[in-house]
């Protein structure tokens, strides 16, 4: 169904009107081609990429296959790939600063960010998983119900790794808004996680592969939880793809193009988890052993879905305004409204036949 989004202030026309202006044709021929003065404006969009990530396999593999650049060519636009390098200026900087148009990535680390003005929305659920917990084989704690009182290791006190654990905590009765903290969260650079939970610095690590599988292996660490395939998690899209309001306003069909792309991309990875990780260490986007990298790869489940991606993102939102993470003040409403676009000519997902080597196209919600 088609409607109206209002985003950062300005409004935006209804789905339909959208496409028939930025393509150039009368809702009824529904047709693809042409542009609007202001799509016309705006040739290239401009992507983030990162190395070293394991779960950004779609966005290597859209770049390395021309993905990108085969979808916005249907609508004379092109494709620029802008890294995001450790130590240099943040996703979010980038963002603000006009530097990226589009991406990817874990959603729950930005949500205060888009509370706080961040002018981002998600199009589409990407993958499922790829975030775990950990304890030491000789501890006491054998699921999220022992944590009261303890310490937690994690990459960052707003990553998605505090988002999903809080959540959890919140369902089996334990703590953890400002007036009832019952947990201490303490950020560590992911490197350093696995060091600190074998130090005994912290009781727990909520840690991303692959630096999760690799501490297990490495330590010895017992797993507590995997979002991957606890029943709360199981068919939550943790990793999902985020356009720019600058981007929607400006050029629509450019953020439908992109988004359709990254679908396209982590179907494949879901069908050829052993191609993409050869891929991935072949051009040093990860590096490691290519019998590991795959097998992680293969335990995700990068089947991409718009319908569940936003349904993540608005149990999510409201669990999280539940915690104390968002403000009770915020229109909850709204901020998934405005959080989470359907975008016109951007099927739920797709399914990549590897014996044909096709594309086929999933429509309608799934659950």
């Amino acid at each position: 169904m088609k409607t109206t989004k209002k985003i950062a202030g300005l409004k935006v026309a209804a789905i339909t009107v959208l496409a028939a202006l930025t393509l150039g044709t009368t809702l009824s021929s529904c047709s693809k081609k042409g542009s609007s003065a202001k799509a016309d404006a705006q040739k290239v969009v401009k992507i983030n990429f990162s190395t070293g990530s394991l779960c950004h396999a779609p966005v290597h593999v859209a770049m390395k296959l021309g993905l990108f650049e085969e979808e916005l060519a249907k609508i004379g636009q092109k494709a620029e790939y802008v890294q995001v390098v450790e130590g240099g200026a943040t996703l979010g900087e980038m963002i603000a600063s006009g530097k990226v148009d589009a991406g990817y990535g874990l959603y729950a680390t930005q949500l205060q960010a888009i509370e706080n003005g961040l002018p981002i929305s998600f199009t589409s659920g990407i993958h499922t998983g790829c975030t775990k917990y950990y304890v030491r084989p000789d501890s006491n704690i054998y699921s999220a119900a022992d944590l009261r009182g303890k310490k937690i290791g994690v990459p960052g006190l707003a990553d998605s790794a505090v988002m999903n654990l809080k959540r959890k905590l919140i369902d089996v009765g334990i703590g953890v808004t400002a007036e009832n903290n019952e947990v201490e969260f303490v950020a560590y650079a992911s490197a350093d996680l696995a060091i600190a939970l074998n130090n005994g610095a912290v009781d727990v690590i909520g840690a991303h592969d692959p630096i999760a599988t690799k501490g297990e292996k490495a330590y010895g660490f017992r797993k507590i939880l995997d979002t991957g395939t606890d029943e709360k998690f199981v068919q939550e899209y943790c990793c999902q793809q985020f356009v720019t309001h600058k981007l929607l306003n400006e050029n629509p069909a450019g953020a439908a193009a992109v988004t359709r792309a990254l679908q396209k991309a982590a179907a494949f990875v879901e069908a050829e988890p052993r191609a993409t990780a050869q891929l991935q260490i072949e051009n040093n986007y990860v590096a490691g052993d290519l019998d590991f990298n795959a097998a992680l790869l293969e335990e995700l489940f990068y089947q991409p879905s718009r319908s569940l991606g936003k349904k993540t993102f608005e149990a999510a939102a409201r669990q999280l305004q539940e915690a104390g993470v968002l403000k009770s003040s915020t229109n909850i409403e709204k901020f998934i409204e405005d959080g989470y676009i359907e975008l016109y000519g951007v099927p739920d997902g797709y399914i990549y036949d590897k014996e044909t080597k096709t594309y086929k196209e999933i429509n309608g919600s799934r659950t």
